[in-house]
């Protein structure tokens, strides 16, 4: 009997099962319920505004502005993908120095994903690569709305240092080799908002070595992005976090019931013997 109730420990603690999924690879989208491009400012320091987003042929997505504007007034490569230079030529624009670069978070571009349900992503993929193809990687783990985007993971008019301050989670920076997917949130952080942007330092450390890591001359196309949706419901980052319906037991609550389960029925053997 005692064996029995072991093999019940057994597989209350064996891991769960997941799904792994592909969300984006050229035009499929399968998850993902909206994407939105922003681009912070020409300063350091500065806020994120709106940008436009698109397909380039088999490449990926790509994020560009009216800063991406050759001094022609053309947007050309490879200023079409995501980059964080800010430059589209040389010379000047309308009072903007297309020569300058204006790092450590400025004039960066970057994606945000709304995916239909927490998830927990582990790959990216870049199907374009000119210069260089650094990417920092956020996660929204405050308290979003299943329904709406909440306002502090709608990053219209924040700096990367006020979406740290309000909910948002570094969880990595890392520099990509083309169509190679890229290991990525190795601590398995779980959420239905992620904000992929071209690289800046001022989002944190971690990820890579940061002697892999460079601002201003990276450009590239975002061709794969895969992940493990979760079953139940995300809090804080976790998957089945909070102890609400349909939540996932931890670890350690499963082994204290495991063990008590063990225990009762040793403690009753015992009785029985000594009567």
């Amino acid at each position: 009997m005692i064996k029995h109730y072991l093999a019940i420990s057994a597989l209350l603690l064996a891991p769960l099962s997941a799904h792994a999924t592909v969300y984006l690879s050229g035009s499929t989208t399968s998850g993902i319920t909206s994407t939105t491009a922003y681009t912070t400012g020409q300063a350091a320091g500065a806020a994120f505004g709106s940008a436009n987003i698109g397909t380039y042929s088999s490449a990926g997505l790509g994020v560009n502005s009216t800063a991406d504007l050759n001094a022609s007034g053309v947007l050309a490569a490879p200023d079409h993908g995501f980059d964080n230079d800010g430059r589209g030529g040389t010379g000047t624009t309308s009072g903007v120095n297309y020569d300058q670069d204006f790092g450590p978070d400025g004039a960066v571009d970057a994606a945000l994903f709304q995916f239909n349900a927490g998830v927990s992503l582990n790959s990216l993929t870049v199907g374009y690569v000119s210069g260089d193809a650094d990417i920092t990687v956020l996660a929204y783990i405050g308290s979003p709305s299943n329904v709406a985007l909440p306002t502090n993971a709608n990053v219209s008019g924040e700096s990367f240092a006020d979406l740290l301050s309000r909910g948002w989670a570094f969880i990595g920076s890392y520099n990509m080799a083309l169509n190679t997917a890229k290991t990525i949130n190795t601590g398995n952080v779980y959420s239905s908002y992620w904000l992929i942007s071209a690289y800046t330092s001022v989002a944190g450390t971690g990820g890579d070595n940061s002697s892999l890591l460079d601002f201003g001359n990276d450009y590239f196309k975002l061709s794969g992005i895969s992940g493990t949706a979760c079953a139940t419901t995300t809090n804080g980052g976790v998957c089945g976090g909070g102890g609400g319906a349909g939540s996932v037991p931890e670890p350690t609550s499963l082994l204290l019931l495991a063990s008590g389960m063990l225990g009762w029925r040793m403690n009753r053997k015992n009785k029985a013997l000594a009567a």
